[in-house]
Order: structure tokens, then C-alpha cells, then sequence
């Protein structure tokens, strides 16, 4: 399948576009700057390359959380596309896109918001846990669960947040991204899961403050 992902929550705004059996190279391209407005679509004809929207076979977007106005205008961007090309769109977490396919690993996946205000999903400990807050909240939410000396696998920004957790006792390993562009990160994992038929079924996630939320039998995946 050929795929053209588009992101704007974890960052700059980006697309990019390639195939699940590496036939169709891929390539990405970003903003510099919080101008998604004014450049997403210009970005996203120069991912195309002059090819045509319908010679894809289905669309990815980043579904947040992350940045509020940038995640919004991707989301619409990407649904206009989808409906006017009658292609089916996958909707792709932003933790999902920063964090590898790993089932049982235990580790943590920080989202930026507005300034002072981040996101967490902790996952390998029990139940799955979502905290968006402050980063003293962030803190204490994952110190309930990771035993205090314990390493924690840390992907995304965890740099608000890491002060707080190494005073709590627990040791911060933050890894690197395996994909510089966000929407290349959100392509990739695109590929591994079903398409969604209707456009509409895709929601945004704006870590919406206060919150905190645990799902029991913390998902293999």
C-alpha cells in the first residue's frame, strides 16, 4: 500500500509518503515553524511530487495529543484529502507514533502541549496509565507505578518531567526518535495497522486538562 501521512501535534507541520514494501521510496517535509496554515498545503504537494492524490491507497494523520492548533489543522487537512480522493484514513496516536512496537516493554511516552503542560502514557507496569497535567503531576502519576531505583525507558520530550522523576528516586533513559520528521514517525506506524473506511471515525486527542486515566490489563502491543 501506498500511504501519505500528515502530522501536526508533535511539532512543526509535516507530511510524508511511502510504501509498506519499500516499491515506493519514501519522502517527508516540514515547516519551520509554527506556520501550518499558511505552508501545510505546499508541504504536502511537495511530499507528493507531482503525483496524484489518488494514486495512493489510503492517508494517515497523527491524532495527538500535542499542540492544539497544529494537531486541528492536520486533522482537517487530512479528512478533506481523504473525502475528496475517497481514500480510507488511519488515525495514529501520537504516542503510538513515537514509541516502537515493543509488547510488554516498560517504558514511558511524553507529549508536549502549551508551555508547562505535557502528556504520559506509562506502559509495562500493571494497567496502562494517561496523565496530562503539569510536569509535577506527570511526576507523581508515574511514581505511583515505577518502583523508586528503577530505570524508565523514556520516548518523546521527557526533559520537563525527568528533573522531577530523578528526585523522585527513579532513573530516566530517554532514547532517541527514530524519525525526525513526525509525520514519517506516524507513516511508519500506519503500516502496520488497519485503514479506517470513514473519515469521520477519527478523533482528535488534545490531552484535555485535568486528567488521568488507567486501562486495566496494560495492552501487549
Amino acid at each position: 500500500m501506498r500511504w501519505l501521512a500528515i502530522d501536526g501535534a508533535l511539532g512543526a507541520f509535516s507530511a510524508a509518503s511511502g510504501s509498506d514494501d519499500d516499491s515506493f521510496a519514501e519522502r517527508s517535509a516540514a515547516s519551520d515553524g509554527n506556520d501550518a496554515l499558511e505552508r501545510g498545503l505546499s508541504i504536502i504537494d511537495e511530499v507528493l511530487a507531482g503525483e496524484a492524490l489518488w494514486s495512493f491507497d489510503a492517508l494517515a494523520v497523527g491524532t495527538g495529543p500535542g499542540g492544539f492548533t497544529g494537531l486541528r489543522i492536520a486533522l482537517s487537512y487530512a479528512k478533506s484529502l481523504a473525502f475528496a480522493a475517497g481514500l480510507p484514513l488511519a488515525g495514529i496516536s501520537s504516542y503510538d507514533a513515537l514509541e516502537p512496537q515493543e509488547p510488554g516493554a516498560r517504558r514511558a511516552t511524553f507529549v508536549h502541549g502549551r508551555v508547562g503542560i505535557a502528556c504520559v502514557r506509562l506502559r509495562g507496569y500493571g494497567d496502562e496509565v494517561l496523565v496530562c497535567g503539569s510536569y509535577a503531576d506527570l511526576a507523581d502519576a508515574v511514581s505511583r507505578h515505577v518502583p523508586r531505583g528503577d530505570e524508565l525507558i523514556c520516548y518523546g520530550r521527557a526533559e520537563g518531567t525527568a528533573p522531577a522523576l530523578g528526585e523522585r528516586g527513579i532513573i530516566v533513559r530517554t532514547m532517541p526518535n527514530e524519525a525526525a520528521v513526525p509525520a514519517l514517525a506516524v507513516l511508519r506506524r500506519a503500516m502496520t495497522r488497519s485503514t479506517l473506511s470513514n473519515a469521520h471515525a477519527v478523533v482528535a486527542d488534545y490531552g484535555e486538562v485535568p486528567h488521568y486515566a488507567t486501562r486495566s490489563g496494560d495492552p501487549k502491543r
